[in-house]
């Protein structure tokens, strides 16, 4: 079987179009580093703004019941520990969350991703600080929030406590 080369006028459409590609790749690559994004969450912001993705009831899945958010479409959030609500504006800027409650003048940044069903959030910068910790917090979306009162938190904690004194005991 014969092997066809290529004409010239071939072989500059296709180092064109390589180079073409070779760029986009570096681009993404040095955007995915900027923004501290991994390729698969930057590829998904392309179809569906981050704006939209937030936008929800989240519960902690480290403290569940005691911290929760509500996201709404209209730039408003509220904040939950435990039955203690805070409200206040939010913006999304790429792959940033700005928290902002105007009762008190506190700004929050923090760095996010939606995968399904999960948030995960980095705090970022804290009144204009930069925060020094880079403590990942995850969020369940659901369909209700379910925040435990101050009383049932603490009967959990002297409930825990009993049962580590009896297992101490024996």
């Amino acid at each position: 079987m014969a092997v066809k080369s290529l004409s010239k006028v071939q072989k500059i459409i296709i180092s064109v179009v390589a180079g073409i590609i070779a760029a986009l790749l570096i681009a993404a690559g040095a955007y995915c580093i900027a923004t501290e994004q991994n390729p698969a969450d930057a590829a998904k912001s392309i179809f569906t703004s981050n704006d939209e993705q937030i936008v929800g009831k989240w519960q902690s899945q480290d403290n569940p019941g005691i911290t929760a958010y509500v996201f709404y479409d209209d730039g408003t959030y509220d904040s939950y520990i435990s039955t203690v609500n805070f409200s206040g504006d939010y913006e999304v800027d790429g792959n940033k969350l700005i928290l902002k409650n105007p009762s008190t003048s506190k700004e929050i940044i923090y760095r996010f991703t939606v995968n399904e069903k999960e948030l995960s959030l980095t705090v970022v910068e804290e009144d204009g600080e930069k925060s020094e910790t880079k403590e990942n917090s995850k969020y369940d979306r659901v369909d209700e929030i379910n925040q435990k009162s101050l009383l049932d938190i603490i009967g959990e904690a002297k409930e825990e406590e009993t049962t580590e004194a009896t297992t101490q005991a024996e």
